[in-house]
């Protein structure tokens, strides 16, 4: 246990720093927090110990850019202000047990640079190398399934941005007959998405379902033209193992693919939920998010990836989001447990 002003402190300092154009201040901040080192492209490391393994703590350093004015407050014993639950909260329960920490192994922080864009902060980091045998992600597992407290996430759907075009022939709008409306082509496309059923598999007892929602959909030229082109953007959720392929239209291309992620490893499950109980005395449940994370990426690279962290599922990239200071305590106190008996 330790003072939480710290934590609060901390945590109120790096909140004020805006990081969703620009992580460079963040990542200094972080770094000499856990007195360690910046790579070439922001990301934040610093390891302690030895031992034939390696455990990571794994969070992101950059927010979404917030909704008004950035302000950062404390009130009924809660945090606010952009990054406060997604994930600075959870970034600097991290840092600070890693530094309390003594380690029976390598331990090692780990803080990535654009994980609410394009996730190269973690793909960066995965094609130099870095592979630790277990990463504990600190994205949020709080009021997932019991109020005011941490359950563990045992898997994620990834996230895949996709675009699809149509294409036609122009005419004169008066006179659609001499032309192809690729909007109606579109039509067509969108029915063969409808009727393509999204796979699913079980997950420690629970189903875990693919899914696609069209988000945008445009097209070029005149009113008063039968337009030669129509393209709509997806965002498709994927889960582990299993391909949800929607390649339809005249042409098909994939924007981002952030990938699912599926633990493996029931010691490690078992030994986050033991640290759970002894910190907080409750039993947590076993999760599936609906989002994407860095997780994935460590994962396809042979990590053992888990998840557990303050943030509740309304409060990221809301416009008044916020933190509980309670369970932000309980989530460094866990933390710690984990890095020394592990």
């Amino acid at each position: 246990m330790f003072e939480s002003n710290e934590l609060v402190k901390k945590t109120k300092e790096l909140v004020k720093i805006p990081s969703w154009e620009d992580e460079k201040e963040a990542s200094k901040y972080v770094c000499d927090l856990v007195d360690g080192e910046i790579d070439e492209i922001g990301n934040v490391f610093a390891s302690k110990g030895e031992g034939e393994k390696e455990i990571a703590f794994i969070s992101h350093l950059d927010t979404v850019p917030p909704s008004n004015e950035l302000e950062v407050y404390t009130e009924n014993s809660r945090i606010f202000g952009r990054g406060a639950a997604d994930m600075k909260g959870s970034l600097i329960a991290m840092a600070l047990a890693f530094n309390k920490a003594s380690p029976n192994q390598k331990l090692t922080f780990a803080s990535f640079v654009g994980e609410e864009t394009d996730a190269r902060g973690v793909k960066h980091a995965v094609k130099n190398g870095f592979s630790p045998d277990y990463s504990i992600i600190g994205e949020g597992t709080a009021n997932y399934s019991q109020k005011d407290k941490l359950d563990v996430c045992v898997a994620h759907r990834g996230r895949k941005e996709v675009e699809i075009e149509t294409k036609g022939v122009s005419s004169h709008a008066s006179q659609p007959e001499f032309g192809e409306n690729a909007i109606l082509e579109m039509f067509d496309v969108i029915k063969k998405i409808q009727n393509t059923e999204p796979p699913k598999e079980e997950v420690f007892g629970e189903e875990m379902k693919a899914g696609s929602c069209i988000t945008q959909i445009e097209s070029e030229g005149a009113t008063n033209v039968v337009p030669d082109k129509c393209q709509i953007t997806m965002d498709v959720r994927t889960i582990p193992n299993k391909n949800y392929d929607l390649e339809f239209g005249d042409k098909h291309r994939i924007v981002t693919d952030v990938l699912p992620m599926k633990t493996k490893n029931e010691e490690l499950i078992k030994a986050l939920e033991r640290s759970v109980e002894k910190e907080t005395g409750y039993s947590p449940n076993r999760i599936i998010k609906p989002q994407a994370t860095d997780a994935g990426f460590l994962a396809e690279n042979g990590s053992d990836t888990i998840i557990l962290g303050p943030s509740e599922p309304t409060e990221p990239h809301s416009n008044n989001e916020s933190v509980s200071i309670d369970i932000l305590e309980d989530t460094y106190n866990v933390f710690l447990d984990l890095a020394n008996n592990f």
